[in-house]
């Protein structure tokens, strides 16, 4: 059944899309290996937060390079993606160290030698925990910092010559609605995620007990960070397009 769903959505991509979705099945293929790779690493005892961010990057390099063919809003997009991770990463350590929101939670798994938990994995478990945050954080940032960038050689193309300030004034204005869409999209697929989760946080918690456990502070800050994340490759994105684009007019 797995086989066939899959094949279905091959199918469906190649038809629609073309050869851009081609090369999305490739990207989606080298970004899975690249996650392995990074399971082997930090199973081979390297910091996890380290390999993740390095394979950030280098799922952004592919992305940007290779999907996006590489021109000059996908490398723009690229440097604001980079800088959003380097300036995310000690503010997700802090949170995560804070909030105590590493291992395992008991309200979903139930860690014994009987299901094949180990208890003892020897990892650092926060390390761990910020490395889920950063994945979870790296898709939104790439889709908005190319669709920012994309929206603005647009602009560029279509107006003309524009003063940096129009064209960041427009850029912003384009990136605003990118940000609400992204934004929604975010929330909706985390709810959907925990909605047996919170299901039972409905059936069993108080409300005081629901915002201190482990489980929903962990993911409510996975969704911030994310959250946070896409509002700060906007500035970040905009500023530096519209400054390219200005000084290659000039």
């Amino acid at each position: 059944m797995l086989v066939v769903l899959l094949a279905v959505l091959v199918a469906l991509i190649l038809i629609f899309t073309g050869d851009r979705g081609a090369k999305s099945i490739v990207t989606t293929a080298i970004h899975a290996g690249l996650l392995v790779i990074a399971i082997f690493l930090m199973y081979r005892g390297l910091s996890p937060v380290l390999v993740t961010a390095a394979v950030c990057t280098a799922i952004s390099a592919v992305t940007m390079f290779y999907q996006n063919e590489g021109d000059q809003k996908s490398r723009i997009a690229f440097v604001s993606v980079v800088v959003v991770i380097l300036v995310l990463i000690p503010v997700v350590f802090w949170f995560a160290e804070a909030a105590n929101a590493e291992g395992f939670n008991n309200a979903q798994y139930e860690i014994t030698d009987t299901n094949g938990y180990t208890r003892n994995i020897g990892m650092n478990m926060l390390q761990l925990q910020i490395s889920v945050m950063l994945i979870a954080l790296i898709g939104t940032v790439i889709d908005i910092a190319i669709a920012i960038t994309s929206s603005i050689y647009e602009i560029h193309e279509s107006v003309g010559r524009l003063t940096l300030g129009q064209l960041l004034a427009s850029g912003f204005t384009a990136s605003r609605a990118i940000l609400n869409t992204s934004i929604h999209t975010i929330f909706y697929i985390y709810i959907a995620e925990y909605l047996t989760l919170m299901i039972q946080y409905v059936d069993e918690y108080s409300f005081a007990r629901l915002i201190n456990s482990q489980s929903f502070g962990a993911e409510f800050i996975s969704i911030s960070i994310s959250g946070i994340g896409c509002c700060l490759v906007v500035p970040v994105a905009t500023l530096l397009c519209a400054w390219y684009l200005t000084k290659e007019t000039k």
